[in-house]
């Protein structure tokens, strides 16, 4: 973090904190010291814009990445049809049920990435973003204080 901090120009390091907040989670990899690393050089504003921007961009990716595997997941689900059922009823409803769903498991610390194999595009991303501002706060909080 401290290379990060120092080898960068504040422009060039918006832009590779963004690129890593979009690329860790495709990834599996942790964000939050990219968040930390946001909010202890940009501040409240701008560190919440960047990580904001870069975690709505890791959102979508592994998204559009899903959708490519959406017929192996699902036949992956075959398997277990109790622990499906589950999936299953968080894709169905409305706009807003979907909504909902996603931006509460975004706040639990509940693994939420297989629920995007059956997810609409929309609800998943605004659900994603107001489950992401929670967090995107308390890590901006605890290094700017």
């Amino acid at each position: 973090m401290q290379w990060e901090a120092t080898a960068f120009g504040r422009p060039v390091l918006a832009i590779v904190l963004i690129a890593s907040l979009a690329f860790f989670p495709v990834l599996l990899l942790p964000s939050g010291p990219c968040m930390w690393l946001a909010g202890m050089i940009f501040g409240y504003g701008l560190g919440f814009v960047i990580i904001m921007v870069g975690t709505t961009i890791g959102m979508v990716l592994p998204y559009l990445i899903g959708l490519l595997f959406r017929d192996k997941i699902h036949q992956w689900l075959q398997r277990w049809p109790d622990k499906a059922a589950v999936l299953r009823l968080a894709a169905e409803g409305s706009w807003f049920h979907q909504f909902r769903v996603v931006a509460l498991f975004r706040i639990s610390p509940f693994p939420y990435t297989i629920f995007k194999s059956s997810m609409k595009f929309w609800p998943y991303l605004w659900g994603s973003v107001a489950g992401m501002v929670p967090e995107a706060y308390l890590y901006i909080y605890t290094q700017v204080r």
